[in-house]
């Protein structure tokens, strides 16, 4: 583990990627903080598996309150991005989701990173 680094918050992490980064953190002893929507791309499931227990919240990115609060409590050392809108055949229909979660959620968690002193590895 790096020197001072013992406590991730990971963004998206019932996705895909996210939640093979999260159970890499697990296995590696970091005490992981997950915040994920549940959209249609997210599986909670997906982190089963580690042995390791992680704390979920069920949240939006781009709830500025919300995340404003978790990262309050949580105080994690470092912010893991993997939350994003995804599906391409979905964009083209409508790509105001895909603006919102993927710029303006992005925005919101390294503007309340900063407030909170968090390091962002977005």
């Amino acid at each position: 583990m790096p020197k001072g680094i013992s406590k991730i918050l990971v963004t998206g992490a019932a996705g895909f990627i996210g939640s093979e980064f999260a159970r890499q953190a697990l296995r590696k002893g970091y005490e992981v903080v997950v915040i994920d929507k549940l959209t249609y791309a997210g599986d909670l499931e997906r982190l089963k598996g580690t042995g390791k227990e992680y704390r979920f919240y069920k949240a939006d990115i781009c709830d500025k309150k919300q995340i404003e609060i978790i990262l309050k409590k949580e105080r994690p050392k470092v912010l893991v991005n993997f939350a994003a809108a995804t599906h391409v055949d979905r964009s083209i229909k409508n790509a105001a989701p895909f603006i919102r979660t993927n710029i303006l959620g992005a925005q919101i968690l390294l503007d309340a990173a900063r407030k909170n002193k968090i390091q962002p590895i977005l």
